[in-house]
């Protein structure tokens, strides 16, 4: 008994020390800090290939949206309504833009398309921008598939309701 614990205890020690120099060979940042240059973003948050066609964009336009706004350190909330190609000031001065949307949204095969008949799937394609009008931010926000119903920020907390006149009782 007594050997076998020294030989757990060296064993411990030999994989805490190579652990300790094990060194990270790349690390992504958060969204928000992607202009400071610091360290490289997730290719999978660069190339975003399921953008809205230029249908989707037509077919969704003047829509009233509503969206939803936890300010995480005021514990603020904040309803706003905004038509789809319209932007609106944002709680962190910036803008929400909403581009497109989508009753039915399929993504397949990293190609945005509207769904089969009867698919119901709403989704908003926003993008998220800065006090001087700079993107730093533009995805799709479904209003009914939990994983994906928030932009979430350090900060804030961005949500999609679905479209305004669905939940006029809700206000």
């Amino acid at each position: 008994m007594g050997k076998f614990l020294i030989v757990l205890i060296v064993a411990t020690l030999v994989l805490s020390v190579f652990l300790l120099e094990q060194k990270t060979s790349k690390v992504y940042l958060t969204l928000g800090q992607q202009g400071k240059g610091l360290l490289s973003l997730a290719p999978h948050v660069t190339n975003i290939v399921a953008r809205p066609d230029s249908e989707m964009i037509a077919s969704g336009a003047a829509t009233p949206l509503h969206f939803m706004i936890l300010d995480k350190r005021t514990l603020n909330v904040y309803r706003m309504v905004v038509k789809t190609g319209e932007k609106i000031k944002a709680p962190w001065d910036g803008w929400i833009y909403p581009i497109a949307f989508v009753p039915d949204l399929v993504i397949l095969e990293g190609v945005a398309r509207h769904g089969p008949e009867g698919h119901v799937n709403p989704a908003v394609w926003i993008t998220l921008q800065d006090e001087k009008g700079n993107p730093f931010h533009e995805s799709w926000v479904f209003s009914r598939d939990t994983a994906q119903t928030a932009w979430d920020h350090q900060r804030y907390d961005l949500t999609f309701l679905g479209p305004a006149e669905s939940i006029e009782g809700d206000s």
